[in-house]
């Protein structure tokens, strides 16, 4: 059975050594026959979490506005 997988590349540097382990990981990942997406979080706009508690008490997902929720869909 073939999953997805979703590689999220935190690595400061697009080329560095992290962001090479997970190249190194998605082709791992693709020879297994599973198919591959990466993000690199750099790219992203994403806020630290204010405690608000908008997602929890009201259900309608963060009060903030950025790209976390595309992320979290994928």
């Amino acid at each position: 059975m073939n999953k997805k997988v979703l590689v999220l590349s935190a690595s400061p540097r697009k080329g560095g050594n992290s962001d090479m382990l997970c190249d190194q990981f998605i082709l791992g990942a693709k020879e297994a026959g599973n198919p591959t997406e990466k993000i690199f979080l750099r790219d992203k706009t994403i806020n630290y979490c204010t405690g608000c508690g908008t997602c929890f008490n009201r259900g309608e997902g963060c009060s903030q506005k950025d790209d976390m929720a595309e992320v979290l869909e994928k």
